[in-house]
């Protein structure tokens, strides 16, 4: 190719050489030469072009086999969906990252999987529900973060037509949840998963393995459509009771009267979680509770081994693992254990509600705060219109299962969807690093499938170790520099970020990824401004954990700062006095645990985990969505 560029370059030279002989011949007086000039010009015009469009139509093939520089830094890696400013800018000048699910930065093949699987399925729930002032969304890719951009109907009669469109979506479910939903997502992806299981990734072959790992990579699209559509079933009601509370009582989602409304429920997690305490309860029954609060977590199952009493609590536990155990501490990608693999997370958990030594905890302040729910109920039907009063309160029934929802769809969607993919993924990984191709299994992350499929049947003719070693460093990078909350286009601003998303009403991005915020004013003269997540008071140490792997670092009193949490950090919440988050809205996972523990919370920071240093002292005001430095 490169001979041929050359030879084209050569031709095109000859050309411009024979239109310089031809001008200069043909200015000669004698007739003879100015003829043999005139044909000169006119060959070296042919061959000029000729020479010309060769090479740029092979300058236009090189460019299209070859990557970008950028890709080639990456060890080859492109993604195709990547952010491009020049083309992305033009749909939407604002893009949101999504805290709550790439930090920390994403795997290769995570980034991957996300960037085709959700956003094929959010924007085909989206499609079905005509949300009347957000059509649609797009998701991109940089630097092992996703970004959001979302379009927007800017004309009122459209958007009116939308509604319409969109009542009509929504009505059945507020009607009728339980004939119409409840239920159907568990059952469907369940059944899935219980398939998914049972498959041997050991002893199959490589090809059998491969079509696995490919109905893994598939189940995703399933998955995430019943993971977004859950989660809007619920959702926008919630979006559409605070407009109706802002209406008739004149309160949204930061006032602790509309927040006592949604809280005060039980949830999957929760119980998962209560399971681990009963284990916890079990272990003391069978005289082994020594054991578990005066071992290292690690060395626990290898001492309880050693007793026929041990051997039966570890039966029991392998009972609850099999159930319960595919999750991991890292959510939405492939890196960290299951606790399949390696149960010491769930141990540390049962050492955890051992060490707290009552009752489960959660079970007393859910009941407390359902007296608080149902006198908040009748407060505010008071002042409902009565001729409001039988679909606002199938509304209020609908929204408050939206904390239900967002903590109960993880285990049922990503919890097995990671945990089992992530189980193929590392059989075929082994299978490489023994053949030689890499050096370590987990090798396999940095590989995006096309790539994994290339080497499948013959690993041991390639030498991948250099495409790891660069992509790994690049993946290091991008964790030392965190990708900005958002990218704006030349002349906006972030302080344009919450209006724009605000007119966008769409529940998941305004009430769960980002939120709203409270302007800095003179009257409060607070250190950092958020959104109310959970309210109540709450002074004490800082702690900043920015990796789940980091949780037991976390200890009785300390106010948890981090950029996002999930459900696995649920067991953290008996031990913390208040949290605060970089992002996310009254739907987060930090603003609907910390209610039901009762704890403070403050939401979409931005900076929190930037600006608070572990150690400090600080004070969560989650009444007004605040924060303070107690020591400067």
């Amino acid at each position: 190719m490169k001979l041929m560029r050359r030879l084209c370059f050569l031709i095109l030279v000859l050309g411009i050489a024979g239109l310089v002989l031809g001008v200069a011949a043909m200015r000669e007086p004698a007739m003879g030469l100015s003829r043999i000039g005139f044909a000169i010009l006119l060959a070296g015009i042919g061959v000029g072009l000729v020479g010309f469009l060769l090479f740029g139509v092979l300058s236009a093939l090189v460019k299209m086999v070859t990557p970008p520089k950028d890709a080639i830094a990456k060890g080859g890696l492109t993604y195709r969906l990547e952010f491009d400013p020049k083309l992305d800018f033009e749909a939407t000048p604002i893009w949101v990252q999504d805290q709550s699910h790439c930090v920390p930065p994403w795997t290769p093949i995570a980034a991957w999987l996300w960037a085709r699987t959700c956003y094929h399925g959010g924007t085909s729930v989206m499609e079905e529900m005509n949300l009347p002032y957000n059509p649609t969304m797009w998701m991109r890719l940089l630097n092992g973060g996703v970004y959001y951009g979302f379009s927007m109907v800017e004309d009122e009669e459209e958007a009116r037509r939308r509604e319409k469109k969109f009542m009509a979506w929504v009505t059945p479910y507020i009607d009728d949840y339980e004939k119409n939903w409840q239920g159907v997502p568990e059952r469907e992806l369940m059944a899935m998963w219980e398939r998914f299981k049972k498959f041997d990734v050991e002893n199959a072959s490589n090809s059998a393995l491969w079509l696995h790992i490919e109905d893994c990579f598939n189940s995703f699209y399933r998955m995430w459509y019943y993971h977004i559509k859950w989660i809007y079933i619920s959702w926008c009601p919630y979006i559409l009771l605070e407009s109706v509370c802002k209406q008739f009582v004149g309160i949204d989602d930061s006032d602790p009267t509309f927040l006592k409304l949604v809280t005060g429920f039980d949830n999957k997690a929760f119980q998962v979680d209560r399971r681990m305490w009963q284990l916890g309860r079990r272990a003391v029954e069978l005289g082994l509770g020594e054991i578990f609060l005066q071992s290292e977590p690690a060395e626990i199952m290898a001492r309880l081994k050693a007793s026929d009493s041990g051997n039966k609590w570890i039966d029991e536990f392998r009972v609850f693992l099999d159930e319960d155990g595919w999750r991991s501490q890292r959510k939405n990608d492939f890196t960290g254990p299951t606790w399949i693999e390696d149960p010491t997370p769930a141990v540390q958990i049962i050492v955890l509600y051992l060490k707290k030594g009552e009752d489960f905890s959660l079970d007393k302040q859910r009941a407390k705060a359902a007296a608080e729910r149902e006198v908040a109920e009748k407060e505010v039907m008071e002042k409902v219109p009565d001729e409001m009063s039988v679909y606002f309160t199938k509304l209020l029934r609908l929204a408050q299962q939206a904390g239900v929802h967002s903590e109960s769809h993880i285990y049922y969607c990503e919890d097995y969807a990671y945990s089992l993919t992530r189980r193929a993924l590392l059989e075929l990984g082994k299978r490489y690093s023994s053949a030689g191709t890499f050096d370590s299994p987990d090798d396999i992350f940095f590989f995006l499938p096309e790539e994994m499929l290339k080497v499948l049947f013959e690993p041991q003719s390639y030498n991948l170790r250099p495409m790891v070693a660069e992509r790994r460093k690049q993946h290091e990078r991008w964790h030392k520099k965190p990708n900005p909350p958002f990218l704006l286009k030349d002349g906006y601003t972030p302080d344009q970020v919450m209006p724009h998303l605000a007119r966008l009403a769409n529940p998941v991005f305004w009430k769960a990824v980002l939120g709203g915020k409270r302007k800095a004013g003179p009257e409060i003269k607070a250190d950092l401004y958020g959104q109310v997540g959970s309210p109540g008071v709450a002074e004490g140490i800082a702690k900043v954990i920015l990796d789940e792997a980091e949780l037991f670092k976390v200890e009785e009193g300390d106010i948890l700062v981090a950029a996002n949490t999930g459900v696995s950090w649920t067991p953290v919440f008996n031990l913390i006095s208040g949290a605060v988050v970089d992002m996310g809205g009254s739907l987060a996972h930090a603003a609907v645990v910390g209610r039901e523990f009762g704890i403070p919370v403050v939401t979409n920071t931005l900076f929190g985990t930037q600006r608070i240093k572990s150690g400090q002292r600080i004070r969560v005001d989650g009444n007004m969505g605040v924060v303070y430095y107690l020591d400067k």
